[in-house]
């Protein structure tokens, strides 16, 4: 045995005394660091003990024609033929963690399938436990995993190498690219490139022609782009935008009138003047008879209510930053903002997990249904929770 392979056997042992219960909780971290070690612990409560495979998910529609998916189709021949070469397994997966592609090595191929590790496994942390593609979902930077670090024993056996996809305008990260092969053939090499070709995916996804040609930053402070380009634009043009986008049928003056100003007396030769001046300021973008958006768009805020929809609640309070238009005057925008924030706050009243919303109060520190939902989960001598109850104190 050369001393590369008794590294990595000794690496293994290790490992599988952790697990075996023969070492403390602190040398846990020591030894296989945080991620994994916390990993674990959601893991046990989440993922049966005799799990062998992943659940696959048939219904998943064709993923080919999104924006996405054009950009893997440019992409994953190259990866197929690092695999095949490198008696690998290579994987994409969405958001949510499901493999939409998978490219093999013939040495894999039976492992891979026995798994479930083909198109439409699902590999989220809450599925199969401890992986490297669902820790570089979770924690949106790349991941790697070794031998029984893996909580599903079936691929103990395995190593594998994880880098996120993200779209390079907006930072959403779109999914994962995944590069997996036997644990004896780890390699820091790989991780490098993994994280290459998920670099190699946003920029294809930069390129594709689909990709939204306005967007809309309406979480926390303001914003719009065209072309990557910010606008320049009034609170009330904002509002139209947003308008626009909740409504992608169109609006008439009347409606689009009473959906901004309400009850207050406001001539509609105002709102056309706006209208106007925000159709010069897009290029000639938004239609009339009725007024609708004529280029393709994407907003954060219903990209936040598309999560929510969805049950993607670790995806919604990623894409959070802020109240939606704050400032707003708008009877239909406030109302719609109420109940995206009374959604949000359900959610979060249903986390289990502390270390999703203490990420997400580092993010939103003035979240306070987060800050009630952590004092009722930790326990009661956590040196947290004694921090959130005095500022929880503090702002009453």
């Amino acid at each position: 045995m050369n001393n590369t392979s008794g590294r990595l056997a000794d690496r293994r042992r290790r490992i599988e005394s952790l697990r075996r219960g023969e070492r403390s909780a602190g040398e846990n971290i020591v030894v296989v660091g945080m991620d994994i070690a916390g990993s674990w612990q959601r893991s046990r409560e989440a993922v049966s003990e005799t799990c062998s495979a992943a659940p696959l998910d048939d219904t998943a529609p064709d993923w080919t024609g999104s924006a996405y998916g054009q950009a893997l189709v440019a992409c994953v021949d190259e990866l197929e033929t690092v695999a095949i070469e490198s008696g690998m397994v290579a994987a994409v997966s969405d958001a949510d963690g499901r493999l939409l592609w998978t490219g093999c090595s013939r040495s894999m191929r039976n492992r891979a399938e026995r798994v479930h590790f083909v198109p439409g496994g699902r590999w989220d942390e809450r599925s199969v436990g401890t992986n490297a593609l669902a820790l570089a979902l979770r924690h949106r930077r790349p991941a790697s995993v070794f031998s029984a670090e893996h909580f599903m024993p079936a691929v103990q056996d395995w190593v594998c190498y994880a880098a996120p996809v993200r779209d390079t305008i907006s930072g959403e990260v779109m999914g994962v690219v995944d590069l997996s092969t036997t644990w004896n053939r780890h390699s820091p090499l790989a991780l490098h490139a993994v994280e290459r070709f998920a670099e190699r995916v946003s920029q294809a996804l930069q390129g594709v022609s689909q990709a939204p040609v306005l967007r809309l930053r309406m979480l926390g402070t303001p914003q719009a782009s065209m072309h990557g380009k910010l606008l320049a634009l009034s609170p009330r043009q904002m509002e139209i935008l947003c308008l626009l986008a909740l409504h992608p049928e169109g609006m008439d003056l009347e409606r689009l009138h009473a959906a901004i100003y309400g009850d207050r007396t406001v001539g509609v030769a105002t709102l056309k003047t706006e209208v106007s001046q925000l159709r010069e300021r897009l290029g000639g973008a938004i239609g009339s008879r009725p007024y609708r958006l004529l280029v393709n768009w994407q907003a954060d805020f219903m990209d936040l209510e598309q999560a929510l929809n969805a049950g993607r609640v670790e995806a919604a309070l990623a894409g959070y930053r802020g109240d939606f238009l704050p400032r707003t005057e708008s009877p239909l925008l406030r109302t719609w903002r109420d109940c995206l924030e009374s959604r949000l706050s359900d959610a979060i009243f249903r986390i289990d997990d502390p270390d999703l919303l203490l990420t997400h109060l580092g993010q939103s520190p003035e979240a306070v249904d987060a800050v009630e939902r952590l004092v009722e989960l930790l326990p009661g001598d956590h040196p947290v929770r004694a921090r959130l109850l005095q500022t929880r104190d503090s702002e009453r």
